[in-house]
């Protein structure tokens, strides 16, 4: 399997990036930095010639474009794309909807929200036919369980979960699911109850095929199971 990886460089991206290309896949990773993190250096240097390391900022719309580029490039078509990309901002922790700093809430937008719109844009071209296109997402943002905590973070997450239906209703080649990961257990949530790499393992098996799934139930956990909007 051929697969990018957009937030590559640590937590559930990294764990992804490095499951894949242990189990013999070729990997395109992305990343925020300019140069290759300390974090993927050991892989880069295993697995020379199936690991591509590249700048991608989310935000930035010449860094995707760039990023698809030379993924092309490197493996030709991918059959999955995987964006883990995503903010919880401390300043989307401290104050209800209404006092919160706009800011913010806009940055929460721009990094989960419009970064996988973006992702799409330019990675679309590139996906084999019968791809699989995975936007990380999270439980906590079903419209009939309201929850006041990070209301940025809830809101930028649940309409990114939309992103999905709205993308598989548009175009039939390629699928697309918004994806719950589990609770993993991480720096903005040390209370998970499960690793990455279990969560890794999941993700990997939806995007091979050997989870299957159907794309008309696009919102799901990393298990495969439809979650209920």
């Amino acid at each position: 399997m051929r697969a990018v990886i957009i937030g590559a460089s640590r937590g559930l991206g990294l764990a992804l990036t490095r499951m894949l290309l242990t189990e013999g896949h070729t990997v395109a990773a992305g990343v925020r930095s300019r140069e290759v993190p300390v974090t993927l250096r050991a892989l880069l240097a295993q697995y020379n010639g199936r690991l591509l390391v590249r700048p991608a900022d989310i935000t930035s719309e010449e860094d995707i474009r760039s990023f698809a580029g030379a993924a092309a490039a490197f493996m030709g078509k991918a059959d999955a794309l995987c964006n883990v990309a995503g903010v919880n901002l401390p300043g989307d922790r401290a104050r209800p909807l209404h006092e919160c700093d706009i800011s913010v809430i806009r940055e929460d937008f721009a990094v989960n929200t419009l970064g996988p719109i973006l992702a799409v844009r330019y990675f679309y071209p590139v996906m084999e036919k019968g791809g699989k296109v995975l936007i990380i997402t999270s439980e906590a943002l079903r419209l009939r369980n309201v929850w006041p905590g990070m209301p940025g973070y809830n809101l930028s997450k649940t309409a990114a979960t939309k992103v999905s239906g709205i993308l598989n209703a548009s175009m039939e080649d390629v699928d697309f699911y918004s994806v719950h990961p589990g609770r993993v257990i991480s720096d903005m949530n040390p209370q998970g109850e499960i690793d990455a790499d279990e969560s890794a393992a999941g993700l990997i098996g939806i995007m091979s095929g050997a989870i299957p799934v159907s794309r008309n139930n696009w919102y799901i956990d990393y298990k495969g199971n439809p979650i209920d909007m």
